[in-house]
C-alpha cells in the first residue's frame, strides 16, 4: 500500500512538471505558432495529455511491468515443481493475453485516433458559450452554443463510456476464457473416465494454477487496454518535449548598455507583399521611440520582431553586439514588458494585478506611479482600495482604467525595455497625453527604454528620441 501510494504520489507529481514544462513552452515559443494554435488545443495539451500519459500510460507500464515480475516468478516457481502443468498454464496464459489484445485492439485504436479532437472540440465548444455570456441570451442563440456543447461532451462521454465497458469486459472476457478452458479439462474427465492418478492430478494442479494467475492476468490486460487507449499523448509529448529541449539558454548573460540594432530586416506573410524591407534601425539605450504608420505598414509586426516574438524572414536582431537568437533570447525576454491594446487582467484583487506577488517592497514608488497614471482616486473610491476584487474580464473598471493598471504593473516592474502597442488607445487625447508625459518622465529617470505606437503624437512629439514612420521608413 505504500509503495503504490508513493509511486502514484510520484507519478503525478511528474504530470505536474509536464504540465508546467507545456506551459513554460507556449509562453516562450515562437508567437507567430502561438496565435495560429486552437487555445482549446493548448488548454488539452497543458491539462489533459500530461494526465493521460502518466495515468493512464506511466502507471499502465508500471502495472505491466510489476505483473509480468510476478507472473515470471510464479512461472519459474512452477516449471521447478511442476514442470508439466506450469508449461500448459504457460502456453495458455500467452494464448488468452494475445487474444484478449487483439480482439480488443481496433476498438483502443479507434479511442486513440479520435480522443484527442474530441478534447479539443468539447473545450472549444465550452469556451465559445462562456466566452459570449453577454451575447448569447436569445432563446435561439442558447439552444445553438448549448446544442453544440452537448453534443461534443456526449461524444467525450460516449468514449469514456466504451473505454469503461472495455476495462469491466476484458476481466469478464478473462475470467470466461479460463472457466470454459477448465470446464473443457473436467468435461475431458467426465466424459472419458481416467484412472491414472497422475493425470487427475495434474488436470487439478493446472486448474489451481490458473485461478491463480487470474488477477495478473487481469491487471495485464487492464494495463494494455489503459495504455494503447491513451498512446495519443505520447506522440503529443514527444514532439513538444523535443522542440523544447532545443530551446536552452546560453550560459552567457546578456547585457544592456548601448542599444538594440536591427540590421536588414524584412518581413512577409507572402514572398511577394513584403510587410518590411531592409528595414535598419537602432534604438539607444534609455530612448523614447514612437513607430507611426498607416494601418497594415506593420507597426505590430515590428515591435514583434524587436521583442523576439516572431522571427524575420531575413536580417538580425543584436542587443549590444551581441546577435539575439534562438538560444539566448530567454535570457532577452527577461529584460521586457510587452503591453497590448488590449489590458492582461487575472482574476485577483486591483494590487495583484498590479504586483503579480502581492509583495510592495517599496511603497513610495507604488504612490508615485498610481498617482502619476491618475489612479489613485480610482482605488480610492473601490469598496476594499487594492484589496478590491476584479475578475479575468475586468467588469468593475473602464477600459483607460484597465490600461493603466497594466502600465502600472509594468513601470513597477522596471524592466530594461518596455513596448507598449497602443497600450493607452482606450484613453481619450488629454489622458493618453497625461500619461504619457509621465512614462517618459519615469522611464527617464530609470533609464527604461521605450517603443511605442500611439495614433496620437502630436501633443507629445517633442518627448520622443526619433519618430519612426513606417510609411516611408523615414526615422
Amino acid at each position: 500500500m505504500y509503495l503504490n501510494r508513493k509511486q502514484a504520489k510520484i507519478a503525478f507529481n511528474l504530470s505536474s512538471e509536464y504540465s508546467l514544462l507545456l506551459s513554460k513552452n507556449y509562453i516562450l515559443g515562437n508567437y507567430s505558432n502561438f496565435v495560429k494554435e486552437k487555445k482549446s488545443s493548448l488548454i488539452k495539451e497543458i491539462l489533459f495529455v500530461a494526465n493521460d500519459f502518466v495515468s493512464n500510460l506511466l502507471l499502465s507500464l508500471n502495472t505491466i511491468f510489476s505483473e509480468v515480475l510476478v507472473l515470471t516468478a510464479f512461472i519459474l516457481i512452477g516449471l521447478i515443481y511442476y514442470t508439466q502443468a506450469t508449461a500448459v498454464t504457460v502456453i495458455l496464459i500467452g494464448s488468452i493475453v494475445i487474444t484478449i489484445k487483439y480482439y480488443n485492439k481496433k476498438t483502443l485504436n479507434k479511442i486513440n485516433k479520435i480522443k484527442s479532437n474530441d478534447y479539443d472540440k468539447n473545450i472549444s465548444n465550452l469556451n465559445n458559450l462562456l466566452n459570449g455570456y453577454l451575447s448569447i441570451k436569445s432563446e435561439s442563440q442558447i439552444k445553438f452554443f448549448l446544442e453544440k456543447f452537448k453534443n461534443s461532451n456526449q461524444q467525450l462521454n460516449s468514449n469514456y463510456a466504451i473505454l469503461h465497458a472495455k476495462r469491466i469486459n476484458i476481466s469478464r472476457q478473462t475470467e470466461i476464457l479460463v472457466i470454459l478452458i477448465i470446464c473443457i479439462g473436467y468435461f475431458y474427465l467426465i466424459t472419458f473416465p481416467i484412472k491414472n492418478t497422475e493425470i487427475v492430478s495434474f488436470l487439478s494442479l493446472f486448474a489451481a494454477l490458473f485461478f491463480k494467475t487470474i488477477p495478473s492476468i487481469n491487471k495485464l490486460n487492464l494495463g494494455f487496454t489503459n495504455f494503447y487507449s491513451h498512446l495519443y499523448s505520447l506522440n503529443i509529448l514527444e514532439k513538444k518535449v523535443a522542440s523544447i529541449s532545443k530551446n536552452n539558454t546560453t550560459n552567457k548573460v546578456l547585457g544592456f548598455s548601448e542599444s538594440i540594432t536591427l540590421k536588414d530586416i524584412s518581413f512577409y506573410y507572402e514572398p511577394h507583399t513584403p510587410i518590411l524591407k531592409e528595414l535598419n534601425l537602432s534604438l539607444k539605450k534609455g530612448s523614447f521611440t514612437a513607430i507611426i504608420g498607416k494601418s497594415g505598414k506593420g507597426k505590430t509586426t515590428l515591435l514583434n520582431i524587436i521583442a523576439k516574438l516572431i522571427n524575420a524572414n531575413f536580417g538580425k536582431i543584436y542587443l549590444d553586439n551581441v546577435e539575439i537568437d534562438e538560444k539566448n533570447k530567454y535570457d532577452y525576454f527577461n529584460m521586457i514588458t510587452y503591453l497590448t491594446q488590449k489590458p492582461f487582467i487575472y482574476e485577483g484583487t486591483i494590487i495583484e494585478n498590479i504586483n503579480l506577488n502581492n509583495e510592495i517592497s517599496n511603497t513610495d514608488l507604488l504612490d508615485e506611479i498610481i498617482i502619476g497614471l491618475d489612479l489613485k482616486d480610482t482605488i480610492d473610491n473601490l469598496p476594499n482600495g487594492f484589496n478590491s476584487f476584479i475578475g479575468s474580464e475586468g467588469n468593475i473598471l473602464s477600459g483607460g482604467q484597465l490600461q493603466r493598471i497594466c502600465i502600472a504593473r509594468a513601470l513597477l516592474n522596471k524592466t530594461e525595455i518596455l513596448i507598449l502597442d497602443e497600450a493607452t488607445n482606450s484613453l481619450d487625447k488629454h489622458s493618453e497625453e497625461i500619461i504619457i508625459r509621465f512614462i517618459y518622465n519615469f522611464t527617464k529617470k530609470h533609464n527604461i527604454t521605450v517603443v511605442l505606437i500611439s495614433h496620437f503624437i502630436k501633443t507629445t512629439e517633442n518627448l520622443y528620441s526619433s519618430i519612426i514612420n513606417l510609411d516611408n521608413y523615414e526615422v
